[in-house]
């Protein structure tokens, strides 16, 4: 399985499933985020030019599932990278027209199986930064500003 943004919240998130679900995952992130990945289980592809070479170099065949969390057009341009009979979904990227669209609703069993893979602790959020509620301005602009990998927690007294 390859995933767009894999070190972001939602894409961490799914590298962790994957995994925990007997996948072979491959993650595209920055340089700085590889370690992360590499401790999560997946395996860093950078993103940019050639991604989809270089997953090509991991697994040959192109990946059997592909899914974008990132967006900005990372599927088009990565598009080498998936086998010719995947599996594409996107959550950020709404305007393509040649990916699965994926409705999910949650329901008990799914939210029990997420509780026993935290509970065994192989379900992590990456906490980036945490602020007091009354620096919640500061938590803003650093959000905007993209300096902080990870999550960022507001906290309240």
């Amino acid at each position: 399985m390859l995933v767009h943004g894999a070190a972001g919240g939602v894409g961490s998130l799914a590298v962790q499933i994957a995994l925990s679900r007997g996948a072979r995952v491959i993650g595209t992130a920055s340089e700085r985020d590889h370690e992360y990945l590499r401790a999560l289980g997946a395996e860093p592809v950078t993103y940019g030019c050639g991604v989809g070479d270089h997953v090509r170099e991991l697994v040959p065949n192109g990946a059997d599932a592909v899914l974008d969390t990132y967006g900005h057009g990372v599927l088009t341009a990565a598009a080498r990278a998936a086998a010719h009979d995947a599996r594409v979904a996107s959550i950020a990227d709404a305007g393509l027209t040649d990916v699965l669209r994926v409705f999910c609703r949650m329901d008990n069993a799914d939210l029990g199986a997420l509780v026993e893979l935290a509970e065994a602790d192989r379900l992590h959020v990456r906490i980036g930064a945490t602020y007091p509620l009354e620096r919640a301005a500061d938590a803003q602009r650093a959000l905007a500003a993209g300096d902080v990998a990870g999550k960022i927690v507001i906290t309240i007294g």
